[in-house]
């Protein structure tokens, strides 16, 4: 006889979905590797242009790229373990590199706003905004590293909430620093415009690649806070964390390859009396007021109207160096 067929319902137990624990990373990761190949197109633009650049500006920039190339063999190796080695099966460990993605995004996020925050005191002169801007920076690294020792101590997909109250420092603060990044920045070149057409242009170009970088990279910290804490038990964060890193990287790049283009729109323009008037948008109202009254005795004598020209040189040289810090 065959045995009697068991009655009542089947076990049942908690249940994962695969596709929202894998699936966000995976994304992720793919972001990420879009941007590692804009980036290295970028790095090339650089290495082109960046003859005369100072010593400690080309070792920042690459210092980011060799940690974005390690951060992206990395995160390859992130998604390899789980589906390769793993078949992907239902989660239970960290992969064995998940602590590189903080670290990675610190290493590369702290420097970068520290560059941008010496942008502000180059450009403005002043020193209590940008030093609230770096206690901002200094929280957001302290919140990054808190998160990088804990990951260790986690450990397991299921205690992943205990990174909760470490991420909200840490993602909050960056979040509020590009914000008050690109926001001080764009206030600081909107001071500089006179109201030449030529390089007011030029001005408002800036102006708008700064805010757009800096709201990017506030918007994916802020995205990745609220998914993180929102959307528990799922890794949906992760599409917006780990291409974080490669956005601070790719704006800092993105800004400093633009200052050839900028500075050959204001150099193509210095010649006549409106070249003679953009030379000095970036140099202040003040400066932009002594050159109008200059500029204004154009009629007069030869020899006044060579005094002229051998200022406007002078003018060109400060503008260009304001657009190269910038």
């Amino acid at each position: 006889m065959s045995a009697p067929s068991p009655t009542g319902p089947p076990p049942t137990g908690p249940t994962v979905d695969i596709r929202l624990i894998y699936g966000p990373l995976l994304v992720g990761v793919f972001f990420n590797m879009i941007l590692y190949g804009v980036l290295i197109a970028q790095q090339l633009t650089f290495y082109k242009s960046s003859k005369k650049d100072p010593l400690w500006m080309r070792t920042l920039v690459w210092s980011v790229f060799i940690i974005e190339t390690a951060n992206t063999a990395f995160d390859m190796w992130y998604m390899y373990e789980p589906l390769i080695l793993k078949y992907g099966g239902v989660p239970d460990n960290l992969p064995t590199v998940f602590i590189t993605q903080p670290l990675c995004v610190i290493l590369v996020g702290f420097p970068i706003q520290l560059f941008f925050i010496w942008r502000i005191r180059t450009l403005t002169q002043n020193n209590i905004i940008p030093a609230v801007i770096l206690l901002f920076s200094f929280v957001a690294l302290g919140g990054g590293v808190w998160t990088t020792v804990m990951v260790p101590i986690v450990a397991k997909f299921r205690n992943i909430p205990r990174l909760y109250r470490s991420a909200e420092v840490w993602l909050i603060s960056s979040a509020v620093t590009d914000l008050c990044i690109a926001l001080t920045l764009a206030v600081a070149l909107r001071s500089k415009k006179t109201g030449f057409a030529v390089t007011d242009t030029v001005v408002d170009k800036i102006i708008r690649m700064t805010v757009q970088t800096g709201m990017l990279t506030a918007l994916f910290s802020i995205l990745d806070v609220i998914c993180f804490l929102t959307l528990q038990g799922v890794t949906v964060n992760f599409i917006w964390n780990i291409p974080l890193s490669k956005l601070y990287s790719n704006c800092l790049l993105s800004t400093l390859n633009a200052r050839q283009h900028l500075n050959h729109n204001m150099n193509g323009h210095q010649g006549g009396s409106s070249g003679r008037q953009a030379n000095v948008v970036l140099s202040g109202p003040t400066y932009a007021t002594q050159s109008l009254s200059k500029v204004n005795q154009d009629t007069t004598t030869f020899g006044q109207d060579t005094t002229i020209n051998q200022t406007d040189s002078q003018y060109g040289i400060q503008m260009t160096k304001v657009v190269e810090r910038v």
